[in-house]
């Protein structure tokens, strides 16, 4: 039962409040601007709604909050303070009592749910992008949440229920009919987005990611497949066929959904993709879907994004837009930001501007790359999370062996030691190819100074991003300039001297005495 515990002080407001029938009848004589569940970021206006975590009991926060604005408190137990606070039995009821609040603003919505090891970000961004071509429709996600003319920055690729219903009653009163929402593994584990009945779901493919939380791929196959578990009735899941795991997928929406399949492997597809070409300019292919052909042409280069292209348009049609309609707007799509971002350099030498930051989605990208560039060197930027130290031996290994030059760098340390990350990226190091350099800027500086005429550089793992996290405290990101503003700041410098030189702050990996010192 939620109840309200009286604002304390030299209040005159105490009997007013007192009178109120009920929490919700509160909040609605309340100037509510937003509810919050981080007190450092609560402005003039906001409910701050506290939570007892994991590893902190925000209660304890609940003064920083009334310094920085705070005009009601939801708690989860009586708290003395001096604006109205109301107390529900748990988190979920906090919930609960805003969705009452903001008269449930997720049920005018459609939403689509995009998951995947790989490519849901460029899926879900360009999906939107497809979607606003026709009606008023919203992003949520890795890059944050766009609709209108508005973005607004998040701290996780799917937030918790509390941002999501500031977000959807914003999206209500934007009139957005469509919003198309990553779904994180985990997401899905922690219930974040139960909230939500999906009116579809894709799922790009299902490889090995996140151990460090989830334990076991198991496990993380089993978050993945949640998604199908929040479909509504009658609604409609988009799966892969050239997946391994798609029978599973299949199987998890038995007599729950509408299944739509793609492929450019399997004729028993819904939506078959053949005569493929792929480029770093582009692709084209043709598809098949029940009894019409189309040809596609997509400014998006490579040959994974033709498979992300084809789960785009089987997610159209899926939703009964004409084949050829998906496929015209298909063709005016650009990359989503930091997703496979090509830009042609001064010299004629590329550069590529991509997120990939596991091994699955490296190996795609180097394979690619060294696929369609016969003539010049390839050159990597790299670094590795600090949760992901467990795999950043392997990651440094393959991506010694698939480049002319390796450059090693920093990207979010979350409180790792930088020293350490570097030790595990170069342990299986074979040969002279690869250097350390501790500033991001500075080593993308020095990249762009090997490179000559077709050559390609790749930059990887932070895609769109301007920040660091140094520190294991997410609300405490240092400032980064970005990938593509260090590109373009050394590319204007004019440093083509096509050589690798030395200069004051990288260091050079020694060749390893055996491969044995590696193991």
């Amino acid at each position: 039962m939620n109840t309200i515990s009286p604002p304390t002080g030299k209040q005159q407001l105490v009997g007013k409040f007192l009178a109120m029938q009920s929490p919700l009848e509160l909040l609605q004589r309340l100037p509510v601007r937003n509810f919050k569940t981080h007190s450092q970021k609560i402005e003039h206006g906001d409910v701050f709604v506290c939570r007892q975590g994991l590893t902190w009991d925000s209660h304890l926060s609940v003064d920083d909050a009334i310094k920085r604005g705070a005009v009601a408190v939801i708690a989860n137990r009586p708290l003395d303070v001096d604006i109205p606070c109301i107390v529900t039995p748990s988190h979920s009821s906090s919930i609960s009592l805003i969705n009452q609040f903001y008269q449930y603003p997720q049920d005018t919505i459609k939403h689509i749910g995009v998951t995947g090891t790989n490519g849901k970000t460029t899926v879900a961004y360009c999906l939107n992008s497809l979607f606003n071509q026709e009606t008023p429709s919203a992003y949520t996600g890795t890059l944050g949440s766009y609709f209108g003319d508005a973005h607004f920055p998040l701290d996780n690729t799917t937030p918790d229920a509390i941002t999501l219903l500031n977000l959807f009653h914003r999206m209500q009163q934007n009139d957005i009919t469509h919003h198309v929402m990553e779904v994180s593994s985990h997401a899905l584990s922690q219930d974040r987005v139960s909230i939500v009945d999906f009116d579809a779901v894709l799922i790009t493919n299902i490889g090995t990611d996140h151990l460090d939380y989830h334990k076991s791929r198991e496990d993380y196959i089993q978050a993945k497949l949640r998604l199908i578990d929040r479909l509504k009735p009658n609604g409609v899941a988009v799966i892969n066929l050239d997946d391994d795991l798609a029978a599973a997928m299949i199987e998890r929406c038995r007599s729950r959904a509408r299944v739509v399949t793609f492929s450019h492997q399997n004729e028993n597809a819904d939506l078959v993709a053949s005569k493929l070409k792929a480029s770093c300019e582009g692709g084209e292919y043709e598809v098949r879907y029940q009894h019409h052909k189309c040809h596609v042409k997509t400014n998006l280069p490579f040959m994974f994004n033709i498979e992300k292209t084809l789960a785009m348009l089987a997610m159209m049609v899926a939703l009964e837009a004409p084949l050829g309609v998906a496929v015209s707007r298909l063709s005016t799509l650009k990359p989503a930001p930091g997703r496979c971002e090509v830009y042609r350099l001064p010299n004629q030498a590329r550069a590529i501007i991509d997120y990939a930051h596991n091994q699955d989605s490296l190996s795609n990208l180097l394979m690619n790359v060294r696929q369609h560039s016969h003539k010049g060197r390839i050159y990597t930027v790299i670094g590795v999370t600090g949760d992901r130290l467990g795999d950043a031996a392997e990651i440094g290994k393959l991506c010694s062996l698939h480049s002319d030059h390796v450059f090693f760098t920093t990207d979010n340390p979350l409180g790792v030691c930088q020293d350490a990350l570097f030790a595990a990226l170069t342990s299986q190091v074979e040969g002279n190819n690869a250097t350390v350099v501790y500033d991001r800027a500075l080593c993308i500086k020095k990249a762009v100074s090997c490179l000559a005429e077709g050559d390609v550089l790749l930059l990887c793992g932070k895609g769109h991003e301007t920040h660091q996290y140094i520190s294991s405290n997410k609300n405490e990101a240092s400032p980064y300039i970005g990938d593509l503003a260090a590109l373009m700041s050394a590319s204007k410098q004019n440093v083509w001297h096509g050589e690798h030189q030395r200069e004051t702050g990288e260091q050079h990996i020694p060749q390893p005495e055996s491969t044995e010192d590696q193991q």
